[in-house]
């Protein structure tokens, strides 16, 4: 066997002369089966197959909740880390090892492990679509649907469609968030399906277990762009009784790796039936309990890695037997010098992160705007103000007076309460505009079922918040008329090209207003969904940074609920921001809107002016200061003393800019 050293060398001319995408053969690179693939994820699966044949990766699985206990266990077992990284989405709640509120965290770490220089799988014990997160294991992973459900699972425009389009979603935000950091993941989707155990499983043929895997690539790949997918099938070995793995195969255009999980004798048949079905792609052992030995790699040269399940590396391995493993010559780990330099040159491919925004069409001074805060984030913070109704811009105005300075952030609430004070916050919102301030909007829509204002609006009954999401009702069109005059002010911004930090149904995890309270996925979550798919597909606007906003959590039956109950999900969300009265340095939202968001960039709105030292010693992009309709002296100190920190960002002079320009 070669030095490990001999694979980076490798690697690295495989990288430069890399063959036309219809050549096929075991030693030659296949295309990808995405064409749009990311350099990222075309480079990590031309890697793999230049070790097939020749070496295999060491892998660890991780629950959900434990992040990477398990992979460092590997290293203090062994002194060695695993070369890939795996992690679960989760189906579970609370503390549970499998639960979904570990999301944030695990994708967090995914992006640390990447950068350490390991190579990412994931997987998903998806959820029943019949049922909501969270769940059991046994009443819903390992659940099943009647055939007449899964016709429906598979009929675009059903209700379980919509169902199970709306679970991918929320996973498929997550994986957004990683194209977005440059990190190409291997993802193994309904996994084990040759097995009956879970409820996606044991349906051979061309409307079976595949067409799902089929629908679920199609949704990620050409719905959402996910390009930095290197798309791993799965089966387990031995298959089910009458059952062959053949036909489970989705194609070979919806697979650029194929794998298989053993808890068992490595058989010479399960190798070979891969060998043959993958047709010169790579194979791979997707779940093990005990490592397969040196001698068994020997004899099974072509998988390219393997993957201990979480405890079972332990519990399943002798300690002698696994070191034999990590360290036979033909096994990698994230140390060895080959597989370092491989996956260096993986990550130069990456530029910088480059955030795009939530809209999918999203206007040049939106994409500028969102930039402009994730350059800022880190370094500085943006001052801002909001005003009240006596003045569209009197705070603003008392901001200049105090400290000879503007705010770099002009906040209003988009008032809807008459047509003259609406068309004035328009004008000043274009003015400010023009004068270099970031525009920023909240929204506190009147009740839809009497029109009363939302800070006196009784709460909606279930019925009635059950007419309000579901469209045709006399409700939802009352809804839609509300959200389209607003839409229709906000579309003067657009054509005047005024990008808006957008901050519509403030604090939906408090009981505040009408539209707050409700948790669960048709909750006040699924409310700001549907006004983000109104005012983007329907209204057409494409000027809006997208920030959910929310109240501190609290303690008790009346306090503000968690944050997660209420999320929206990562692909309906530009930013985050909190409302608090002022800074708590011990209980730090900061970090707890930034695990939420997964490095979104976070506001903070508060009612009192922060001292300096505070505001800067935790991690915001931008403050918003509460209205001062009077004004004091107290307050105009504490001003002077925030602005005059060079780290707070306020707004350019006029001048400046008319002489730059």
């Amino acid at each position: 066997m070669k030095p490990k050293r001999w694979l980076g060398a490798v690697f690295s001319v495989l990288l430069i002369t890399l063959p036309s995408a219809g050549q096929q053969h075991s030693a030659i690179p296949a295309a990808p089966v995405n064409p749009h693939a990311s350099p990222e994820a075309r480079a990590l699966l031309k890697y793999f197959y230049s070790i097939s044949g020749h070496y295999i990766l060491s892998g660890q699985h991780n629950y959900p909740n434990h992040i990477a206990r398990w992979t460092d266990r590997v290293y203090d077992l062994t002194g060695k880390y695993p070369a890939l990284f795996g992690e679960d989405f989760g189906f579970s709640g609370g503390e549970d090892k499998d639960s979904v509120e570990a999301r944030p965290a695990l994708i967090a770490e995914v992006e640390r492990q990447y950068r350490n220089g390991a190579v990412v799988t994931l997987t998903w014990h998806e959820v029943r679509p019949t049922d909501d997160e969270p769940v059991t294991f046994r009443d819903s992973v390992e659940g099943h649907l009647t055939d007449f459900e899964w016709n429906e699972l598979l009929t675009p425009g059903t209700d379980l469609y919509n169902r199970w389009c709306a679970q991918v979603d929320v996973i498929a935000g997550f994986l957004v968030e990683l194209r977005d950091a440059h990190v190409p993941v291997l993802l193994r989707p309904y996994h084990e399906m040759n097995g009956g155990w879970f409820w996606w499983g044991g349906r051979p043929g061309p409307h079976g277990s595949a067409a799902l895997y089929r629908q679920f690539f199609d949704r990620l790949v050409n719905h959402y762009k996910l390009n930095n997918i290197v798309w791993v099938w799965n089966v387990n070995s031995p298959p089910g009784p009458g059952s062959r793995i053949a036909d489970y195969f989705p194609g070979a255009q919806y697979a650029d790796l194929l794998s298989e999980d053993i808890y068992g004798e490595f058989q010479p048949n399960y190798y070979d039936d891969m060998l043959t079905l993958s047709a010169g792609k790579p194979i791979a052992l997707g779940e093990v309990g005990a490592v397969p030995s040196p001698e068994v790699l020997k004899r099974q040269p072509n998988w390219t890695y393997f993957m201990s399940w979480s405890e079972l590396v332990e519990q399943s391995n002798p300690l002698d037997r696994l070191r034999a493993t990590y360290d036979a010559e033909n096994v990698l780990t994230r140390g060895d010098p080959g597989f370092r330099d491989a996956m260096a040159g993986i990550r130069k491919l990456s530029s910088a992160r480059t955030p795009e925004p939530v809209t999918a069409e999203a206007s040049d001074e939106t994409k500028a705007l969102l930039a402009r805060l994730y350059s800022t984030t880190g370094n500085a913070v943006l001052s801002g103000q909001e005003n009240g109704d006596q003045s569209v811009s009197g705070s603003t105005a008392r901001v200049l007076e105090a400290t000879a300075k503007y705010p770099a952030i002009y906040a209003q609430e988009l008032a809807t309460n008459g047509k003259a004070q609406l068309e004035a916050i328009i004008h000043e919102a274009k003015q400010q505009n023009k004068e270099h301030s970031i525009v920023s909007l909240s929204w506190h829509p009147p009740s839809p079922t009497d029109g009363k204002p939302s800070s006196i609006a009784a709460p909606l009954t279930d019925f009635e918040w059950h007419q309000l999401l579901t469209p045709g009702t006399t409700l939802y069109r009352q809804w839609c008329d509300q959200v389209d005059q607003v839409a229709a002010s906000l579309k003067q911004l657009e054509e005047d090209g005024v990008p808006v930090l957008w901050r519509p149904y403030p604090e939906p995890n408090s009981k505040s207003f009408w539209w707050g309270g409700r948790k669960g996925s048709g909750g006040s979550a699924n409310l700001y969904r549907q006004l983000f798919d109104r005012m983007v597909f329907h209204d057409g606007l494409d000027n809006l940074i997208w920030v959910w906003t929310a109240a501190v959590p609290g303690f008790g039956p009346n306090g503000n609920g968690p944050l997660h109950d209420f999320f929206p999900g990562l692909l309906y969300v530009d930013a985050l921001s909190i409302d608090q009265e002022n800074l708590n340095p011990r209980w730090r939202m900061d970090a707890a809107l930034g695990a939420l968001g997964v490095g979104k960039v976070i506001g903070v709105d508060l009612t009192k002016v922060p001292s300096p030292d505070a505001l800067l010693n935790q991690k915001w992009t931008w403050f918003l200061i509460s209205p001062d309709d009077a004004g004091s002296p107290e307050r105009s100190l504490s001003l002077q003393l925030l602005y005059k920190d060079p780290r707070v960002v306020e707004r350019a002079e006029r001048e400046a800019h008319a002489s730059a320009n």
